[in-house]
This record gives structure tokens, sequence and C-alpha cells, in this order.
């Protein structure tokens, strides 16, 4: 099962072979793992796997690959069997990528300052002018702990000799190192007494010094630091969130931000809070669409205007990109020697900048032994192999290069080494890429030891993770102590109880406020929609007046009912807009778009629910496609199916989800949802009914889920003003507007910051709705004669119920200007 077992590679044999040279005998620092391994035995390490991966899927570790229809939810890729690296091969490493860091901080600092280095020939003028991500804005701005480089990562292989080369800088928001913390910890779990008896060199000293020199950067006490994301779509947003919570950061996107007075605060629900340092994960370009990208939605408006004032620092530094272009490369070693006075201790693959006539002419006359790429990443331009080019297309490319060559960029084509790949009890060779990090700490460089190992999916397939590779973990062993050091609390150690709240973004608050909205909003239409489906069909005359004026209470803007007042729909019209509002994903309003609107913004929250919430929102998404072939008489049953995931999340969000300030608003927008749709069904009583409408009252409370409460109190005889004390004046019922108005003032007042007016206006609207005494009402019953006082009592009903909706939505605004966008907010009333 070990080496014997070990399947080295046919077509690549002349690429290194981590594991073993003569692919019989492991190399001496690998002999302890493969003997661990022969002794831990196949089936053990499937058993102690199977632990692993339950472990990322609950944990909810995920990469999003964009081709992927998973998308977000694509579980990460972990091997079992790390990259193991000697401690004499690290040293050099280590010296190699912290002296590559000091060279190009010092390229980063001359090309934003004073550019002497264009002025003294040692770069291209055009290879600076020409880039787009060159920030003209930034140029002369001074940088926190005068490096524009607080992290850099370097991708690093193998050539078939053994010798380390750089393939690729990573310089402006370098990605990875929280991957490969979590690798770390899962797979010393899965291979615990070897972790410990290899001596491996810890990760936690390296982040404790980001954490210190993030803190250093800020030159204050207590500073207040962010990690800006570009949210959950991103294909590494796992990492964002997951490096957030162990540095101890706030994760943002760019909306929670906002720069007032050239100084940039975080928007909170308790108020706008400095923020001092921002760790970016956001590229250049798109950090500020005032100054850089007009159509970015991902950054801060003002941003550069606050940097250069110097009331913020960000790291790594904006304009960093500018250098993480390959064509840099063909001119560091001479950088190098001028900048350090030293030889490039870590070479960088051959590479050759097409803007300079003997690179294009030696491109040219090599295109078969070389991969092109764009010299400008922005450009956005796949690889070209040209060994795979035919000839017709190598005399066109050819062209091409010759007609724009200062945008083009050539490197050799290596193999690349291979490790050992656990897979299904064997061990299989797979190219790999090690991606290593150093950081500035402000008074010298640091690496981490090891890095993020990333691997080729298949044997010949290019190492990339959006294109289904997947990663190791990199265990360097060392040959002295090593620090121990954890950021996580050892068990075996007593912890300090505590309760303090975290802060909650206002992004957070409006996501999980519309949640509420949206989980309320299906419930409401799956409930209209399951009492109308049924009783289409074989509705008369009477009856179907009752069901279009139940289908009114969704109010929907984009009804496909013909808009003509002088004749009603047809049953057949009234079925084909169930079908539409059951099936049509594009229609805003239907019931699977609102699904999906749910799933999407549980997924920009997913890091705040739980697995079983975040499990329930990915059933409710699969319960919004319906199956082609599905009858009309199998609706109510999807329906049913529909409202029972909804009262899941209902229970859910009642009894697993602490009374913290998420909650709060969570809970808010289902109530403020609820009351909205109530003040719609109960509108439809006020206006007095004909006895062949009456029908309508019970589909009113079977929407509402309360006929069982009114047969308890009156039996079966229906009445409206019954149905109106059931669902608008029971202060005990849960589905009844006074209920919901009750709830919504004792939510509100318990927000921080809360407006007092606000809270006045739904107070008087409790209590204008408490004033309504149903037992002097005189609703007209069948057979008796009209009473005057009893229809103006039911028109001031009417009235009120129609103020209370226009109420509601201003005051939804209001609380979203005051605790979202925090924007002014406007006096509402609600008339007597």
């Amino acid at each position: 099962m070990i080496v014997d077992l070990y399947q080295t590679p046919l077509r690549y044999g002349s690429a290194y072979d981590e594991l073993s040279a003569d692919g019989v005998t492991p190399r001496p620092h690998w002999a302890h793992l493969m003997e661990s391994l022969r002794a831990i035995g196949s089936e053990e390490l499937g058993r102690r796997w199977g632990h692993a991966e339950r472990r990322i899927r609950e944990n909810g570790i995920t990469y999003n690959i964009y081709s992927d229809p998973l998308g977000a939810n694509r579980a990460w890729k972990i091997d079992i069997v790390p990259l193991l690296i000697a401690a004499d091969e690290w040293r050099f490493i280590e010296a190699g990528i912290i002296q590559r860091a000091q060279l190009l901080s010092l390229l980063l600092e001359d090309l934003y300052g004073s550019q002497e280095l264009i002025a003294g020939g040692h770069f291209p003028a055009a290879l600076l002018y020409a880039n787009p991500a060159f920030l003209r804005p930034l140029v002369g701005v001074k940088v926190p702990a005068h490096s524009y480089l607080h992290m850099l990562a370097v991708d690093l292989a193998r050539s078939p000799d053994g010798k380390w080369w750089v393939l690729a800088d990573r310089t402006q928001a370098p990605s990875g190192s929280g991957y490969a913390l979590e690798n770390r910890t899962i797979v010393s779990d899965v291979l615990p007494d070897f972790f410990r008896a290899s001596n491996v060199l810890r990760l936690a000293p390296f982040f404790r010094a980001q954490r210190e020199a993030l803190n250093q950067f800020a030159e204050c006490s207590n500073p207040r630091i962010v990690l800006l994301t570009p949210g959950p779509l991103n294909e590494t947003y796992f990492e964002h969130s997951y490096i957030a919570r162990y540095l101890g950061f706030t994760l943002v996107v760019g909306a929670d931000l906002t720069v007032r007075d050239r100084c940039v605060f975080l928007k909170t629900v308790a108020g706008l809070e400095r923020v001092d340092v921002i760790l970016r994960r956001v590229d250049d370009s798109f950090c500020d669409p005032l100054e850089l990208r007009s159509e970015s939605l991902l950054g801060v408006p003002g941003l550069v205007d606050a940097i250069v004032a110097g009331n913020v620092k960000v790291a790594n530094a904006l304009g960093s990109g500018l250098i993480e272009t390959a064509a840099v490369m063909p001119f560091l070693p001479g950088l190098s020697k001028h900048l350090l006075g030293e030889q490039l201790k870590l070479p960088s693959v051959a590479t050759w900048w097409c803007g300079q006539t003997y690179a294009l002419d030696w491109v040219l006359n090599h295109l078969d032994s070389v991969v092109v790429k764009p010299a400008f990443p922005s450009r956005g331009m796949e690889p070209i192999f040209g060994a795979e080019l035919r000839q017709a297309e190598k005399g066109k490319f050819a062209d091409q290069l010759r007609a724009r060559p200062n945008e083009y960029v050539a490197q050799e084509q290596i193999d690349l080494s291979t490790a050992p790949v656990w897979d299904s009890g064997r061990l299989n060779a797979r190219r790999v890429v090690l991606r290593t990090y150093v950081l500035n700490t402000g008074s010298g460089w640091i690496a981490l030891p090891g890095g993020l190992v990333r691997v080729a999916e298949s044997e010949g397939s290019v190492v990339s993770m959006q294109r289904g590779g997947h990663s190791k973990d990199a265990w360097v062993l060392w040959d002295s102590p090593v620090d121990t050091f954890s950021m996580l609390r050892p068990r075996n150690e007593p912890v300090e109880l505590r309760r303090v709240s975290l802060v909650v973004p206002s992004s957070v608050a409006d996501n999980v406020f519309w949640l509420g909205r949206y989980a309320e909003r299906a419930e409401n239409i799956a409930r209209i929609l399951r009492a109308i489906v049924p009783r289409v069909r074989l509705a008369e005359e009477a009856d179907l007046g009752c069901l279009i004026r139940l289908h009114s209470c969704l109010e929907s803007r984009h009804s496909k009912l013909p808009k003509s007042k002088n004749r009603r729909p047809t049953s057949l019209e009234l079925e084909q807009e169930m079908i539409s509002l059951i099936t049509d994903v594009k229609r805003p309003d239907s019931l699977p778009s609102t699904l999906l609107e749910i799933s999407r913004i549980g997924g920009t929250v997913r890091e705040r629910l739980s697995a079983d919430m975040t499990f329930l929102i990915g059933q409710l998404r699969e319960s919004s496609q319906i199956a082609h072939g599905t009858q009309f008489l199998d609706y109510p049953a999807m329906l049913t199916a529909c409202l029972e995931l909804l009262s899941a999340f209902s229970g859910m969000e009642r009894e697993n989800i602490n009374r913290g300030l998420g909650w709060l608003f969570m809970t808010t927008g289902r109530r403020l949802e609820r009351a909205i749709y109530l003040t719609r069904q109960l509108r439809e009583i006020t206006i007095p009914l004909a006895e062949h409408d009456w029908s309508l009252l019970e589909c009113l409370l079977e929407v509402a889920d309360s006929s069982m409460t009114y047969r308890a109190r009156y039996y079966t005889t229906l009445q409206p003003l019954a149905v109106l004390d059931v669902l608008m004046a029971d202060g005990t019922n849960p589905r009844s507007l006074d209920f919901q108005l009750s709830h919504l003032v004792d939510l509100y007042q318990k927000l921080p910051r809360h407006v007092p007016e606000d809270l006045q206006a739904m107070r008087v609207a409790l209590e204008l709705l408490r004033s309504f005494d149903l037992r002097e009402l005189e609703y007209p019953l069948p057979g008796s004669a009209t009473v005057g006082t009893g229809l103006d009592g039911l028109s001031r009903l009417e009235r009120f119920l129609r103020e209370l909706e226009r109420l509601l939505p201003s005051w939804s605004n209001n609380l979203s200007n005051r605790y979202f966008s925090h924007a002014r907010t406007f006096p509402i009333s609600i008339g007597q």
C-alpha cells in the first residue's frame, strides 16, 4: 500500500518525483510517513478520511468553481497525504521568498514614488504606463510600514532536476492561507501520531504575527480592523470568513463601509464605527468606484481619498497588483543586484516579455516550447500552449503577437513535479504546485512554514482549482524544537466564560431582515395558492369571484389575468395564473422566484446560520424546481411539502437562533410581512359580503391556518365579524393582526438607536386597532336590513386598514434607512 503500490507517472517520466528518486525507495524524509500509512492500513485510513469529509461538509468548507452547478456550495477537496519538505530545503525556500518580497516591495515603492528605475533604464516605461493595474491616483501616497506588501504569495514548482522555480507572484490580494490553515487542522487530525512525531513547524505563529502587524499598522490602541471580501459568490469566500473569525476581525463587503469626512466607517446596527485598517481581498481596481473602476459594486466610494488623507490603512496597499504580471520576471535578476546588491536566490521560470524585440523574436522561433499569457492579466485571456496550436493557427497567432507585442508574455512550459495522492486505497502520482506566503511584520519578513499545495485533478491535467483540482497540506519537517503556540485554546485548559455580542454589520442585518420577509412571503403565497388550486376547476360563478378576490390579496403586479374591468376572468384564465405563480421562475412574484431569493439571501449569511438552517435553505431551493410533466392536480401536494419546509424554517428561527440583533431583524421582517398580508386579507371582509361570497371567509381562515381556532369557538357557523375577531383582534392568535403589531412594537423598541417617532407611530396603530369594538359593528347579514351605523363602522375600519397598509412599508423603509443604509428617515404617522 505504499511505494510498491505507488503509480509513478508514465507520460511525464522526466518530472521530479517528490516521494521517490527511483520509484521504489522513499526519499529519507518520506520514509517515516510511508511506514505510518502502512501501519494504519487502507481500511482505517478510509474510515478516518470519511470522518474528515463529513467535517468538511458540516463546517461548510467550500470553494466556488464558477462553471460548477454546485457553485458556492461545492465542498473543498483535500488530499490525505501531505507534501513533506525537509528542513534544509525549507531554509533555502524561506530565504528565497523573503528576498523576493523585499525586492518586490522596493520595486513598488519606486514605481509609485520617484520612478528612478524607469529613468535609469532598469525597468521599461512601456511596461509601467501601459499596465491598467498602474493606479495613477495612488502615486506618491504613503503606505503602512513603508511597504506596499503586507503579504506576498509565491507559487513554486520543481524543475526535473529538483530545483525550485517561481511560477507566479500574487501581490494584490493573495488568497489561500486560510485554506492552508484548515488543511493543517484536518490532515493533522487524520494522522495525529505521525504529526506529533514528525516535529512539523506550526502555522499559528505566522497568523499571530499577522494580527500583531495589522494592529501596529493602525498606530492606535484598540483599532477596528475589517476584512473586505467581494462577497459570498467569490471563489474563496469561505476562506475570507474563516480568516476573519480566526484573527478576530469583522468580515465586511463594500456596502458595509462608507466614507465620511475622508474617514472610513463601518455601518453597524449600533451606528457608524471608525475603521482603522482594511485587510482586503478585493482586487485593486474594484476598491473605489469613484476613483478607479466606475462600474464596481464591490468597493467603497471615496476609499482612495481616505487613503490619500492617511485616515485608513489598506493591506495590501492599493496599486500592488501592478507587478502581479509575469512580464516583470525577466527584470528581477537585474533589479535584485541593483536594489539589494544580491543575486536572486529563487529564479523565476524562464520568461520573455514580448515588448522587447529580441524576446519577441525568440518566442516566435520557439513557439512550440512556451505558454503565452497576457502581460496584463486584467485583459482576460486564457493561456495559449504553443505546442497545441495547428500550423495555420500558429501563423495567425504570430501575426497577433507582432501586432501588439507589449500585451503578451511567454513562459517556458515545464514538467511539474509529482507527489503521491490518496485515491481509493492507492497512492497515485499527480502534479503539484506549492503556494508559499511571506508576511511583512513591520520589523522584518517571515514566511508561513509550508503553505497551500494545489494538485492536478488527473494525470497530465493543468494544476488549477478552477478546473477541478484539489489541495494538500505542506509539512516542514524541522530539525530543532518548534514553537507549539496555538491561537486556539488547548482542550485541557479552562476557558473564560463570556457572552459578548458580536458586531452586526448593516449588510448582515439587512440580509437577515429580508430573509425573514421572503420566508414569510413565500409562506403566504403558498397558502393562498393552496387554497385556490383545488377549488378553481370546481368553482361556480359565485365561488370563482371569491377565488379572484383571494388572489387579489397577492397584489401581483405581474398577474396574467385580464386587466379589463368589464368582465371577470374565467376559471381557465385563473388556472393559468395559478400555474404561472407556481412554475414561472422568471416571474418576480412567483413562488419559485421567492424561494430562490431565500436561497440567495441565505447564501450571503450562511456563516451566521446553523448547519441545519443552511441545509433547509438548500431544500427550499430544490423545492422550487418543478418536474417536467407535473399535473395541475399534483400542485396542492407540492405546496403542502413546501409549507412543511417553511414551517421547519420558522421553527428553527424561533428555537435555534440566539436572541441577538440578527434574530431581532429576522423576526421583525417576518412579522412585518405577515402584517402586510393580513391587512390585504382583512380589507376583503370590511367590504360587505353578499351571501354567495361568504365562501371567501372559509378560504381566509384556511390561509391563516386558523380554521380550528374558529371552529373551537363558533363551531361551523361562518360569520364575517367572528372571522374578523379571530384574524384581526385576537391577541392570542399568532396569525392575527393584533399579534403582529404588538410584537413589532416590542421588537422595535429592543433595537439600538430606534427612532421614538417610528415607535410611537406603531403604538398608535396598535391602539387604533384595539379601539375597534367588533361587538358594536353591525355587519349586514342575509335577510337583515342594512344598518347605517354598522356600515359607517366598517368603512372606518376599512380606511384604517388601508392607512395601515400604507404605514407598514413606510415604517420598513425608515428601518432600512436607519440601520442598513444609515440615511435620513422621514416622519411617519397613521391617521385617526
